[in-house]
């Protein structure tokens, strides 16, 4: 009699076992399906972040590399105004020693002019000196 009873409740306790066994395969599946779908939901927005910090990076050193160019030229462009402007002060500086050593080279023939005529004048003036006493 035990077994007709253990075989009357065993199949409900089977099926029951097993109907809970399913249950917790489909739930299982469930899980793995949205653990998926969640791993890869974060897999392409880190992608996206990826990319748009990526983008962000490049055009940062896009911009330092126009930035370092633009001082560059800047600077560049400074430094060729000044050198022009030393060009020019040192054109203007030989120019104007050249017109010193022109106005020296004159004082100089004035001055031996002077002497000499000075000269001929003292010797005439000694001369005449000479001839009234």
């Amino acid at each position: 009699m035990l077994n007709f009873l253990a075989s009357l409740i065993f199949p409900f306790n089977c099926q029951s076992e097993e109907n809970k066994v399913e249950s917790i395969r489909r739930d299982k599946t469930a899980t793995e399906k949205l653990l998926q779908e969640t791993i890869e939901k974060h897999q392409a927005e880190l992608t996206s972040q990826k990319d748009y910090y990526s983008n962000a990076l490049a055009a940062a050193k896009e911009a330092q590399a126009l930035a370092e160019e633009r001082t560059n030229n800047e600077a560049r462009s400074e430094l060729e105004n000044r050198l022009k402007e030393a060009g020019e002060r040192e054109s203007m500086l030989v120019q104007a020693l050249e017109e010193l050593r022109q106005t020296l080279s004159k004082k100089e023939q004035q001055v031996l002019s002077s002497s000499i005529k000075f000269g001929i004048e003292y010797y005439w003036d000694l001369i005449i000196l000479f001839i009234l006493t």
